[in-house]
Parts: structure tokens; sequence; C-alpha cells
């Protein structure tokens, strides 16, 4: 159940999030090249793009993101591909490491992305109408890369121990295994992850217009 939204806090939502270019400044310099190199090689395909283009309701969407992971790194650009040729689409993003409180104010009630952000799965994106209610959500990934994924962690299973370590100190081996993974998922959205994850976003977009 939603609750009731105050006046002020969707302009506090608006100001506390990032456009992707402003997320992207927030991050180590290869990083940042990395994401803005994958950003200028998302491609919709000119059917999506004129829906999109058209795309007749306003909605707000506000992505959290792990910053180390490779999802945020393959997603994330997407998403702002996606919004840059929506114009009725204000996306912003939140890094999980970062101010979640103005964010946690407009979600619905059975979500506190405070309290329980360790147990999701991120990146998250949510949707909100032009009345701020929660109308949707999308993430970490197409379904179509769950399998795929799957099949990885399974062949590398010491990358979920070192993910879930308390070790804080830096692992050259938990870094070898992302730089790995995130190459794999590169291939695979190269191939048509891309496509399946804006399938996926344009499927909640038309429900949302359809309810309309």
């Amino acid at each position: 159940m939603s609750h009731v939204i105050s006046a002020q806090e969707p302009f506090f939502v608006l100001t506390a999030g990032m456009s992707f270019s402003e997320y992207c400044e927030s991050l180590p310099s290869e990083q940042r090249h990395a994401l803005q190199r994958l950003w200028l090689g998302a491609r919709l395909d000119p059917a999506t793009q004129l829906y999109l283009s058209t795309y007749s309701v306003w909605v707000n969407c506000f992505v959290v993101v792990e910053d180390q992971t490779p999802d945020t790194a393959m997603v994330a650009p997407i998403l702002a591909r996606v919004a840059d040729c929506c114009p009725r689409m204000e996306l912003r993003f939140f890094s999980a490491d970062g101010e979640l409180a103005a964010l946690n104010e407009v979600v619905d009630d059975d979500l506190d992305l405070e309290e329980d952000l360790d147990d999701l799965d991120l990146p998250l994106l949510l949707f909100f109408d032009e009345e701020w209610n929660q109308v949707g959500q999308w993430g970490p990934r197409p379904a179509a890369a769950e399998d795929r994924l799957d099949a990885w962690l399974a062949s590398h299973p010491n990358y979920v121990a070192l993910m879930d370590s308390d070790d804080d100190e830096d692992s050259p081996e938990l870094d070898a295994l992302v730089e790995e993974l995130t190459h794999q998922m590169r291939l695979w959205y190269n191939d048509d992850l891309t496509d399946a994850c804006v399938a996926e976003i344009c499927e909640v977009l038309k429900a949302l217009e359809s309810d309309e």
C-alpha cells in the first residue's frame, strides 16, 4: 500500500538523484569511461525509438545501482539510452552506497530501501506516474540473462563466496572475476540482451500507458 506523498518529496527525490552523466562523473575514471563507452555503443532499433519518442504519459524512473557490479555496468547505459529517446521519462540514478532517504520516502510502504538494501537484487528500476504513485519496477537484468549467468556462476563458485565475504580488504581474485564476468556480459548484451532489456522495459511502459 502506498502512503500519501507531500508536495515537497518529489522535488527532494529529483534533486537527490543523478542524471546519467552526473552518475558517470561520480565514478572512478576507468569505470566512468567504461560506462560512457557502453552508452555510446547502446543502440535501439527504429521502431523502439519511435515508440519511446511518442510515448503518451509522463513517467518518473529511479534506479538504485551498485557501482562496482557487472549488472550495473551493462544496464545503466541502456536505461540512459531509453530515457534519451523518451521525452516524457525522467530518469535519476541512486548509488546504493549513497543517500537513499529521499527516494525511500516515495516508494511503496512494503519496500524499505535502507533496511532491506542488502536483500535487494540491484540494479532496481522503479516507475512512478505523474501523481507519484509507484506503478512498476524492473531489474536487475532481463530474464534471458538468468540461465547464462547461473551457468557462469556455477563454473566460478569463488565469485559468490568472495562477494559475500565480510573482508573489507581488496581482493585481486575478486577483481579479476568481476572483470571476467563484465567482459562475458558485454558479449551477451552485444548479442541479444540489450534488445531483451529494452523490450522488457517497454513492456512495463506499455502497461502504464494502457492503465491511463
